[in-house]
């Protein structure tokens, strides 16, 4: 604070990318699914956080003294989830609230972004057999959210979205998400008449306060010449989002459905964004422990 900047060596770039990548392996639901039952599995799970943590937090643990902390990652470590690393003692989204900014720049420009408070939310949900209990999500959303507008499936169109999150306080959008690590511009998300892509998200106007993409693997990206990470988060930034919330690995619709839920009811009691994320995380813990469940949403 007060202008003063502290440098911090962790370890090795290499060690710490083989240690995400086996992360990200254990994350998959694919791998989820056909792990060993589940109090040995997080019980391993666990102990690869904490040496993540060894690895890259604690070098700079005590100056992580504050209750928030903004997170404006270097290359692969867009893709960590920095709240779920684990000290030994508990996780560090349980000690402190994490926002995670695309860069510092994105950050400043956000905070001065102009948004209107008073819009009501709107409320988007596409499901199909591989997720049906979207609809059952956004419905829930949509009674915590007083006023909101819901469109689902057919009616959750590209047009629909162009005039209606031009004029949104809060947009939530549920449905699949499909990231493209070859062409990161062309990753997009499912709308009742066809795919939304970053391409798309660079000609709408959305100055909500907040969008959530509750869908599989929105929040990735792929980092370009000068670490610009380039995926959804930043395509939503850039069409005027003040902030955004999205998911690191496919999601399991079940516990996110609950997760959902909390976090709009602790976000329409006045909560900032950030601490109602951290409260959705808690209470999705206690039901769902395994991090899959309540760690992908950032």
């Amino acid at each position: 604070g007060g202008g003063r900047a502290t440098v911090h060596q962790t370890g090795s770039a290499s060690r710490i990318l083989s240690l995400l990548r086996f992360l990200q392996f254990h994350l998959s639901p694919a791998r989820f699914l056909a792990q060993a039952p589940q109090p040995l599995a997080l019980s391993h799970l666990r102990a690869h956080l904490e040496t993540l943590f060894r690895e890259l937090i604690a070098p700079a643990r005590r100056e992580l003294d504050g209750r928030h902390v903004i997170v404006a990652p270097h290359g692969f470590l867009h893709s960590l989830p920095f709240h779920a690393l684990h000290d030994g003692s508990g996780y560090l989204g349980e000690a402190m609230t994490f926002s995670v900014t695309p860069s510092a720049a994105v950050f400043c420009r956000a905070q001065s972004d102009l948004v209107r408070p008073s819009a009501p939310p709107a409320i988007f949900g596409v499901s199909d057999h591989n997720a049906p209990r979207i609809l059952e999500e956004c419905r829930r959303v949509s009674s915590t959210l007083h006023g909101s507008r819901l469109f689902l499936n057919e009616d959750a169109t590209l047009s629909q979205l162009r005039s209606t999150g031009a004029d949104s306080s809060i947009l939530h959008i549920a449905t699949h998400g499909r990231f493209r690590q070859d062409n990161p511009w062309f990753s997009s998300i499912r709308l009742g008449d066809g795919y939304l892509s970053l391409y798309d998200l660079y000609e709408l106007r959305l100055p909500a306060r907040l969008v959530v993409l509750s869908g599989c693997s929105t929040g990735l990206s792929v980092v370009m010449g000068g670490d610009e990470s380039v995926g959804l988060a930043r395509g939503l930034l850039q069409a005027g989002a003040r902030s955004a919330v999205l998911s690191l690995w496919d999601v399991n619709d079940r516990s996110t459905a609950h997760f959902m839920e909390h976090f709009y009811r602790t976000l329409s009691q006045g909560e900032y964004i950030a601490k109602a994320l951290q409260s959705a995380q808690n209470a999705t813990r206690a039901q769902f422990p395994h991090p899959f469940h309540w760690a992908p949403f950032m």
